[in-house]
């Protein structure tokens, strides 16, 4: 998963939609389907989050996308 930026950048609009393709990406690769949309599996995880590592370790817990997925998203 590519999050690069500072710390703060983490709320801003775009790195949030950035997110949330990464994790239509990701959920496709893995083969995970969802009731959820990604947008509201981000905007969940987004009002849980008081970090910026926070808001991006939640990711698979929430997905059900493997931790290995996230990290390597070209396999």
């Amino acid at each position: 998963m590519d999050v690069t930026g500072p710390e703060t950048d983490w709320r801003s609009t775009n790195f949030r939609q950035k997110l949330v393709s990464q994790i239509d990406d990701a959920m496709r690769k893995a083969g995970v389907a969802h009731n959820k949309s990604s947008k509201d599996m981000e905007s969940h995880v987004f009002m849980k989050a008081k970090t910026r590592v926070k808001y991006l370790y939640l990711f698979p817990e929430v997905t059900g996308v493997s931790k290995e997925v996230w990290n390597n998203p070209q396999k």
